[in-house]
């Protein structure tokens, strides 16, 4: 019998050639059942307390004027952002010694729900943290990185920094008009809005809704025209990708109560974002423990992970409310 640790899994009373099994069936659910924002953001991993990632702001170069000028220099912008890890656990006893062979079974459902439960962890952690503030400043306590809460104005698109379409936005941004979901013409004004912002002109753009969003799109009559979408949404009952974006569906967006940028009507708030705009880090590989308490005589099964998501740039995401 052994006892063996290592950064994925731990067990008790055991034999090796068991944990193995363990091990790499537990790691092929994980692989064979991707969260839905993979691929969609950046992955690091958080060593100790905090991890800071810096990045620089934008170089312009100057035109030259005179023969024999100096060479302009510009005190570079450094932003750096802090994140630490979140941890998330639970533990299942198992009274019946019979049963912990079924309930340690690398292909049991028992297993299986927990792979998705860390997965569902990894899906909210990412899809809490596009509006959340964020640490930031040379130490972690000096600076707040802050989403401007106001609608996108060009004019004042660096200065004042507000993101937000309204749920009644107009052609030119302002707010005013018929209150409505999510809607064509919300997402022309998003990608002409993160253009405006220097977004890669040529990138797909993300967009993360609620399933209420999804039968919206499927009621705009572009959507179901075949002049217009190559995809026949309404055979298939889903819009995943249209007019440059990609579409990624939660239950973890839902309608708030006088939430909107006037604070009189709620909505659903969209993130739409690029690829670049949010950090997903893990502290550590989700670590499972299968124990035999002396003192309850019984079997415990527990699992827990470690992990968190920033946003790294204001630039790379717009807001759109929806009724």
């Amino acid at each position: 019998m052994a006892t063996i640790n290592t950064n994925t899994n731990s067990t008790s009373g055991y034999t090796e050639a068991f944990y193995n099994s363990f091990t790499a069936g537990y790691e092929h659910i994980l692989q064979e059942r991707r969260p839905i924002y993979s691929g969609l953001v950046r992955q690091e991993r958080i060593q100790g307390e905090y991890e800071s990632y810096d990045f620089l702001g934008d170089i312009e170069l100057d035109d030259k004027a005179t023969r024999f000028e100096d060479i302009p220099i510009e005190d570079m912008v450094h932003n750096r952002r802090w994140i630490y890890p979140k941890f998330a656990r639970k533990g299942i006893f198992v009274d019946k010694e019979d049963d912990i062979a079924l309930h340690t079974d690398p292909t049991s459902d028992y297993i299986k729900a927990l792979a998705k439960a860390v997965i569902r962890k990894e899906n909210s952690t990412i899809t809490d943290a596009f509006f959340a503030n964020v640490k930031a400043g040379k130490a972690p306590a000096d600076d707040t990185a802050v989403l401007a809460d106001s609608l996108y104005v060009y004019s004042t698109r660096i200065t004042t920094g507000g993101r937000t379409m309204a749920h009644d936005v107009q052609s030119d941004y302002t707010a005013g008009g018929v209150s409505t979901g999510l809607t064509i013409e919300k997402l022309i004004l998003s990608r002409q809005a993160l253009l405006e912002l220097e977004n890669d002109p040529d990138a797909m753009f993300n967009v993360a809704c609620a399933p209420k969003q999804g039968s919206d799109l499927l009621r705009e009559a572009e959507t179901q025209s075949i002049d217009t979408n190559m995809i026949k949404s309404l055979v298939n009952g889903v819009v995943n990708e249209y007019m440059g974006f990609r579409f990624v569906f939660t239950n973890r967006i839902e309608i708030g109560s006088s939430n909107d940028v006037d604070a009189n009507t709620s909505v659903y708030e969209l993130p739409v974002f690029t690829n670049e705009t949010m950090l997903f880090a893990r502290h550590e590989s989700p670590i499972f423990n299968v124990d035999w308490l002396p003192r309850k005589q019984i079997w415990q099964i527990s699992a827990r992970c470690g992990m968190n998501a920033i946003r790294m740039d204001e630039s790379k995401i717009i807001k759109i409310e929806c009724i």
